[in-house]
């Protein structure tokens, strides 16, 4: 995660405590202390990112177009997702959403451009990350925790599954509102609407 705690140093979380003897010990609290101190290497500031607890960000995700037939009936489901999920997670969430057999790489496009690069996302089916089908770099959609992105009430992105057959599909942040708990569960499919077509012909 970038910068290196030395074991006998003090740990960054303001325990008093040596590293060695304080988060290293726990791996879930190192993975958090890590991550706020990638951010920040204020102890309060650090401190305030630990106690915060992740938001829930409702999705509803919606199939639009497969390869170049376009979907006229509304076929879609709303999802409730921690901020401490990622990417990969939203797409497991989605795949039983739609009855996918999660079968081939995707991408999420953190806006509406196939060709943006800069904002993909990528994994194949077992979460690895690889370069995207065209052959250029893309992001991690396995290392991407939702809470990370900044993601925006209204903000709408795509989610491209199999790049052969192209099954393509809109996502729009229907909500974000805060968590009572510091570990809600990652993913909740919340509704259905409609049934998606059969992934294959055969």
């Amino acid at each position: 995660m970038g910068k290196i705690i030395g074991r006998n140093e003090l740990c960054p979380c303001g325990s008093g405590k040596k590293y060695k003897k304080c988060c290293l010990t726990d791996e879930d609290r190192n993975y958090e202390l890590l991550r706020a101190y990638k951010f920040s290497n204020d102890p309060a500031e650090i401190k305030r990112i630990l106690s915060e607890f992740p938001e829930i960000y409702e999705l509803k995700v919606s199939l639009f177009r497969m390869g170049f037939e376009k979907i006229e009936d509304e076929v879609s489901c709303i999802i409730e997702v921690s901020g401490k999920a990622t990417l990969y997670d939203v797409h497991l969430e989605i795949q039983d959403g739609f009855d996918w057999d999660n079968d081939h790489m995707f991408s999420f496009y953190m806006g509406e451009d196939l060709k943006d690069r800069e904002n993909e996302y990528s994994a194949n089916p077992l979460g690895e990350h690889l370069i995207s089908s065209f052959g250029e770099s893309t992001k991690s959609a396995s290392d991407a925790e939702i809470r990370d992105i900044k993601l925006q009430e209204g903000q709408e992105f795509l989610y491209l599954f199999d790049y052969g057959d192209e099954l393509l599909h809109k996502v729009v942040v229907k909500s974000i509102k805060e968590s009572n708990t510091p570990k809600p569960p990652k993913t909740n499919i919340i509704s259905k609407t409609g049934k998606a077509p059969d992934q294959y012909d055969y």
